[in-house]
């Protein structure tokens, strides 16, 4: 029984299956070959997008995805399929992108959150910095890099999910806003989100005590209502995250403080690397720009000149 056209959002998407969320309901959906077509992507259909029903059976509550509506913001890395390089975009019209790490088990990896802070940028969302398992004992210098990245004007916030601490801090942030979680796997995403949503069903995953890292434990993204309003997206823990299309520009301009110093370089295309009279590297040897944060900025840009992969 055709029921019309309905519009809506995508709360899950796995091989080519899709529930979207409508005023008039849930519908399960596959997506018709056209839309797919549209796009060069890895995954054209991703949680989060609004889409197009043409319901095909409104009893089940079946349908089919015509359209999928212009992104708002985005969540994207690389990935290799094949011999091509695409682009897999995580989340679609997503608010916050709450970077999520651990201060051990699995370590604290900073490198990886500067990482997040550029696909924020490039992908027009707002970054929150969650260091989770506050409960376990961190490396020596985490206060420090902690405090540098508040200077910088990233929102910090430190939680465990076993003892509770910083979680109505965390769920303040996220109240009304759609909100994605992104990190390694193992440092604690899906028992962050059992707390938020009380009652919700996810695995959480231990860490491999041979290798130091998470095993997965979310198999794909899903959109999930918050009690208090707004949205949380829980993605699969990651290995590695290629940004998609980086440039070199990209890298100058999304380190905030090495676009603020850059603009007083003698030369204006500066790569902040060995021309003469770089403000970057200055205020990197007078301490007003963090050494580790300087090595993350050179390691993408060498990425963005495609030097390492």
């Amino acid at each position: 029984m055709n029921g019309g056209v309905r519009h809506g959002k995508v709360l899950k998407a796995i091989r080519g299956h899709y529930w979207v969320e409508t005023p008039e309901g849930l519908y399960h959906c596959y997506a018709r070959e056209s839309v797919v077509k549209k796009t060069r992507e890895a995954n054209p259909i991703v949680v989060g997008d609004e889409v197009t029903v043409e319901v095909t059976d409104e009893a089940k509550k079946e349908g089919v995805i015509t359209e999928r509506h212009p992104r708002r913001t985005k969540l994207s890395r690389r990935v290799a399929m094949g011999t091509k390089e695409l682009e897999q975009v995580v989340a679609a019209n997503v608010d916050n992108l709450v970077i999520v790490s651990s201060v051990a088990d699995p370590p604290f990896r900073p490198g990886l959150i500067d990482r997040y802070l550029v696909a924020a940028a490039k992908g027009e969302l707002h970054p929150i910095i969650c260091v989770n398992k506050v409960d376990l004992e961190g490396p020596d210098d985490l206060h420090d890099v902690l405090q540098m990245y508040r200077d910088l004007g990233y929102a910090v916030v430190l939680t465990s999910a076993k003892t509770g601490q910083g979680i109505e801090e965390l769920r303040q942030r996220l109240r009304e806003k759609t909100s994605v979680f992104a990190g390694h796997s193992g440092v604690g995403k899906s028992s962050l989100l059992r707390v938020l949503v009380p009652g919700i069903q996810v695995k959480v995953g231990e860490v491999n005590p041979r290798t130091g890292r998470g095993r997965h434990t979310t198999t794909a993204a899903e959109l999930v209502r918050l009690p208090d309003g707004g949205y949380v997206i829980d993605t699969p823990g990651i290995r590695q995250f290629s940004l998609w299309d980086l440039t070199e520009e990209d890298v100058r301009r999304f380190f905030v403080e090495i676009a603020r110093y850059g603009a007083a370089c003698r030369f204006a295309d500066c790569s902040h690397t060995v021309e003469p009279a770089c403000a970057v590297r200055a205020a990197v040897e007078a301490g007003r720009i963090h050494p580790r944060r300087y090595e993350s900025f050179l390691r993408l840009l060498e990425e963005a000149r495609g030097e390492i992969s």
